[in-house]
């Protein structure tokens, strides 16, 4: 996965130079600006949380929007394993900071997302039917 990482944070360097390091990084000098605007409706720790779980999978988020804009600068390989990524990092993040902004976590599409099951086999396209 890292090659995907780096190759997504290669395209945006391209289009935002040095500034493309912070997609790399979940660090206190990043998470600052979003601790502070959410001081004013949050306690300092659950602003910090916040502020956390919105930046500890910012290089997935790169790779996501780095796909979406040059498909064709990554492998068919990449993208899977990019999307694979994303979703056992990022999910998970998200709903922290949902909760924590006081935002209910539900399951709207009603695919059994809050049950913690998996649905192993049941999308495997590789098996013939």
């Amino acid at each position: 996965m890292d090659s995907v990482r780096e190759k997504a944070v290669s395209i945006f360097r391209e289009l935002a130079g040095d500034r493309a390091d912070r997609l790399t990084k979940s660090t206190f000098e990043i998470r600052r600006p979003l601790i502070e605007a959410l001081a004013k409706g949050h306690y300092a720790a659950e602003a910090r949380d916040i502020a956390f779980h919105m930046t500890d999978w910012n290089s997935d988020a790169a790779f996501i929007a780095a796909v979406l804009l040059f498909p064709e600068r990554f492998t068919s390989e990449e993208i899977q394993s990019g999307i694979e990524s994303f979703l056992i990092h990022a999910p998970n993040h998200v709903a922290a900071a949902a909760k924590l902004h006081r935002f209910p976590i539900q399951d709207i599409f009603d695919v059994g997302a809050l049950n913690g099951e998996t649905n192993e086999g049941e999308n495997d396209l590789s098996k013939s039917e």
